[in-house]
């Protein structure tokens, strides 16, 4: 039995490819909260309270890289 370079190379891909974690979706209100938060328009204290309150929002907070 022979290894070929193509299996080779085709497991050390799959050994790197990325899976993005899921997301969790969204409603409509959490997506206005979340705009309304980043234009400034709600206070980092009630934000804050918001994800304590809100794990759904939570996740999503922390699953997005640009804050």
């Amino acid at each position: 039995m022979s290894i070929h370079m193509r299996d080779i190379g085709l497991a050390v891909l799959g050994l790197f490819q990325l899976h993005p974690a899921e997301e969790p979706q969204l409603n409509d209100e959490q997506r206005l909260l979340i705009e309304a938060y980043r234009s400034g328009q709600v206070p980092e204290a009630a934000w804050q309270e918001h994800l304590e309150h809100d794990p759904q929002l939570a996740r999503y907070w922390r699953a997005t890289s640009r804050h």
